[in-house]
């Protein structure tokens, strides 16, 4: 056997190059093809999660549009929501604003997640005061409400840029066992803070003016 192993010495270390060769290329191609096959998984989550945070933004820019209402008592020109045209229009855009957050709820940042909770929040409480107002009178109390709505746009906005500025590159999904709303407290005081709370009284002057109704 020893004589054997002298003789064919060149084909077995031949055969055993071959193989340990072999070998080699395979674990290496395995591994270039996992690592690319987690890099294409990856790419999609990325996108999902680019999108979701540009959806957010994208809507943080509706919410501060304004339109003119002409001019107030004290001359400068007086604005309100566009979003609050009109009650039609007001609950098509709630609802494309509902539909986009929770198709991309999964894919945002916990910050980004209670912020869109949050205006959410305000916007039920609107859309629930706002029941039994005659829609000419939505404008008349986007005026009163003009500034919690570039407030709250600003915060969403500031939420989607964080991701982009801190977590764009972090290869990591917030974890959905992680609280996503802020605590019952902070939402109550930041809502009695808002111009539809505080300043509940001219919210139903407006709902209840004696003037023609905006259309």
């Amino acid at each position: 056997m020893e004589e054997f192993f002298i003789q064919n010495a060149s084909a077995i270390f031949g055969l055993v190059g071959a193989f340990l060769g072999g070998l080699l290329a395979f674990v290496a191609s395995w591994m270039i093809k996992n690592r690319e096959y987690s890099l294409r998984i990856w790419q999609i989550l990325l996108e999902r999660r680019i999108k979701a945070h540009e959806n957010l933004i994208n809507i943080a820019m509706e919410m501060r549009v304004m339109v003119g209402l002409g001019k107030d008592e004290n001359g400068e020109v007086a604005r309100a929501p566009q979003v609050l045209i009109s009650r039609e229009e007001f609950e098509q855009w709630f609802t494309r604003f509902a539909q986009l957050t929770q198709e991309g709820s999964t894919w945002l940042t916990i910050k980004a997640k209670r912020e869109v909770n949050f205006v959410q929040d305000y916007l039920v409480t609107l859309h629930t005061n706002l029941a039994s107002v005659p829609s000419g009178r939505f404008l008349a109390i986007g005026q009163v409400v003009r500034n919690d709505f570039i407030e709250l746009s600003s915060e969403l906005e500031k939420s989607a840029y964080d991701y982009f500025e801190t977590q764009i590159r972090k290869r990591k999904l917030a974890k959905l066992g992680d609280w996503h709303k802020y605590p019952r407290e902070h939402t109550e005081s930041r809502l009695a803070r808002t111009d539809l709370l505080s300043n509940w009284d001219s919210v139903q002057e407006a709902a209840n003016g004696d003037g023609p109704e905006l259309r």
